[in-house]
């Protein structure tokens, strides 16, 4: 399912002193070489983000362990009901079928989402107890 794309690393010290520096190119046809040259940069520490609702509605992620997969539960906000179950061996599986199903409307909620997959995907292969938004996965009992 999940396709490797490897960054080979042309960099070699003839390239200082020179305005942009090569720093790898991919290894599939049609890529330019990935070029760098004085990038902004951004602290992003201590950042914090208000929570909002998406307007369509929100997620309850959980490990199902009876089928050793990964679901998120759509549910509506207007009746607080799940609408559609989606279940994956795979975060990228589960997060794919949402956006094709366009069940979220804001890019941070969309973040979130891959966040929390990830997490509960990381507790079902480790055997330790996923809790949607907590920060640290637990060993299961």
């Amino acid at each position: 399912m999940e396709e490797e794309t490897n960054v080979e690393n042309d960099s070699d010290d003839s390239s200082e002193g020179t305005e942009s520096k090569s720093i790898g190119r991919y290894d599939k046809e049609g890529y330019k070489e990935i070029t760098m040259e004085k990038p902004r940069e951004i602290d992003a520490s201590g950042i914090e983000r208000p929570w909002r609702l998406d307007p369509k509605g929100y997620f309850l992620i959980r490990v199902n362990e009876e089928l050793g997969k990964i679901e998120a539960a759509f549910c509506d906000i207007k009746e607080n009901k799940v609408r559609v179950i989606i279940r994956g061996d795979h975060p990228l599986e589960v997060y794919t079928a949402i956006l094709k199903e366009d069940l979220v409307s804001m890019l941070d909620h969309a973040a979130d989402i891959g966040v929390e997959l990830e997490k509960a995907y990381i507790a079902l292969k480790e055997g330790k107890k996923y809790t949607q938004d907590r920060v640290d996965l637990e060993e299961d009992e």
